[in-house]
C-alpha cells in the first residue's frame, strides 16, 4: 500500500522550477530517502506535503488524504521533524508537548519518561535558554510523542554529533518494525541514507534522476582517487567505475559496484598510491549528472535532455503569506487548526508576448534560383558570399 504518493508535483519560482513533474511512491511501513543538494527542492516538498505551500501543478496523498484539501486530517497522523527546530522562545518543552499532544487529542503516551531520557530532555527548559542541540532534541521528542503512522525528517541529522544521530536513526529503524512507521527522510547524507533506508530517490535539477534499492546493493559507494602515472582508465571503466573530474589526482573514480572487484583491479594494475573513501553525494551527483557524464569514456552517447518550456498562459499557484517553519506555523495557530482556508493568490507569469520572433531573420530561397545558382557553380546553399 502506498502511505505516500506524490503524482506530477511541479513547484516553480518565477521562472525557475524548484520541482519538476515529481512522481513517487512510498510503501507503508518503509524507510524511503530523497537525497539531493538542492534546498529549496526538499524544503517545498516537505512543506507541499503538510500544506504549508501550495505546488504549481500535480497533487499528492499521504494514506489516500489529500494533503492540501484533507491537510487537517494527514496531520493527525503525521509528524515532521524539520531542519530548524524553532518554537516560540517563551515557552517550556511541557507546555510544547502539550499543545502537541491537545491537537492530536492524546493523552501522554506510556513511553514519555522513556522518550524524555533517551533524547535528555529536561520538560521545564524553557525555549530561550536552549542550545541548539536542545532544540533539536525537543523537536524529535514532540514529533515521536504522539506514535504516528508516517514521519517526514528534513535534514534533521545536519550538525548531529555522532552519538545522538545513532541513537536517533537506531529509534526510528525501532519504530519502523515494531508500529509500521513509514518514513520519508530528506537529507544530503549518502552514507547515512544508504546505511537506513530500504529504498533511494536522488533528486537532482528538481527532477527524480534515480530510484535505488538498496537490498540490491553490495558495497557502499566509494571515491577513488588514484595518485599513480601507471594508470589503465579503460580497466576501471571496464568494471563500472565513473570518473569524476578532480584537479588535484591522476585520476578519480566513482564506484558503486561490488568492491572486491575494485580492489582486485589495483592489485592487478599494481597501482600502490591511492586513497579509497566513503563518497559524498556531491560526488555521486558529479559521476552521473556532472560535464563528464558526456564524456565518451564507454563510447556512449548521453541522451540529450529536452528543456520544458513553460506555457505562457500557465499560471503558478502562490505560497502561503509568509515564509515560516512548520513548527512557527504550528504554534501561531489558534488551537492547532491547520484547516482554515487561506486564500491562494495566483500570479501569471511574465508577459512573453513582447520577445523577438527567432523567425525574423530567416531567409526563404525559391527553388528555382537554388537550383540555377548550384548550375552556376555556387554551392553555398543558395546564399551569395
Amino acid at each position: 500500500m502506498g502511505a505516500i504518493v506524490i503524482n506530477d508535483i511541479t513547484k516553480r519560482s518565477g521562472r525557475k522550477r524548484i520541482l519538476d513533474q515529481v512522481n513517487l511512491e512510498v510503501l507503508e511501513g518503509e524507510f524511503f530517502s530523497i537525497l539531493s543538494m538542492e534546498e529549496e527542492a526538499k524544503d517545498a516538498l516537505a512543506k507541499i506535503l503538510f500544506n504549508f505551500k501550495k505546488p504549481s501543478s500535480g497533487h499528492a496523498s499521504i494514506y489516500n488524504f489529500d494533503v492540501n484539501k484533507q491537510s487537517k486530517d494527514v496531520k493527525t497522523y503525521t509528524s515532521f521533524i524539520s531542519k530548524e527546530a524553532l518554537f516560540p522562545e517563551n515557552l517550556r518543552r511541557k507546555a510544547i508537548f502539550k499543545k502537541t499532544l491537545n491537537f492530536h487529542d492524546l493523552e501522554l503516551p506510556e513511553d514519555y519518561d522513556e522518550l524524555m531520557d533517551s533524547f535528555d530532555c529536561q520538560e521545564n527548559l524553557k525555549v530561550a535558554n536552549m542550545d541548539e542541540r536542545e532544540r533539536r532534541m525537543t523537536s524529535i521528542v514532540n514529533a515521536l510523542l504522539v506514535h504516528p503512522r508516517v514521519l517526514i525528517v528534513q535534514d534533521a541529522t545536519r550538525g548531529m554529533n555522532p552519538i545522538d544521530c545513532e541513537n536517533f536513526l537506531s529509534r526510528l529503524k525501532d519504530l519502523q518494525v515494531r508500529e509500521n512507521l513509514t518514513i520519508l527522510f530528506l537529507s544530503d547524507d549518502l552514507s547515512i541514507a544508504q546505511r537506513y533506508s530500504d529504498r533511494i530517490a536522488y533528486l537532482h535539477e528538481g527532477r527524480i534522476r534515480d530510484i535505488e534499492y538498496l537490498k540490491d546493493k553490495q558495497s557502499k559507494d566509494k571515491l577513488l582517487k588514484v595518485y599513480s602515472a601507471k594508470l589503465r582508465k579503460e580497466e576501471f571503466f571496464r568494471i563500472g567505475a565513473r570518473p569524476v573530474d578532480r584537479n588535484y589526482t591522476e585520476a578519480t573514480f566513482y564506484y558503486d559496484g561490488y568492491l572486491p572487484d575494485l580492489t582486485k583491479l589495483l592489485y592487478q594494475e599494481g597501482i600502490e598510491d591511492f586513497n579509497l573513501e566513503d563518497a559524498l553525494l556531491q560526488d555521486k551527483i558529479d559521476a552521473y549528472y556532472g560535464p563528464q557524464d558526456k564524456l565518451d569514456y564507454r563510447q556512449e552517447t548521453a541522451p540529450t535532455e529536452q528543456v520544458q518550456e513553460i506555457p505562457k498562459e500557465e499560471k503558478s499557484k502562490a505560497d502561503l503569506p509568509e515564509e515560516k517553519s512548520p513548527d512557527e506555523i504550528f504554534f501561531q495557530e489558534d488551537n492547532g487548526d491547520f484547516a482554515k482556508d487561506k486564500e491562494v493568490e495566483k500570479n501569471k507569469l511574465p508577459d512573453q508576448d513582447g520577445e523577438e520572433n527567432p523567425m525574423d531573420d530567416t531567409k526563404v530561397i525559391d527553388k528555382n534560383d537554388l537550383l540555377n545558382q548550384l548550375e552556376n557553380g555556387n554551392d553555398k546553399g543558395g546564399f551569395n558570399q
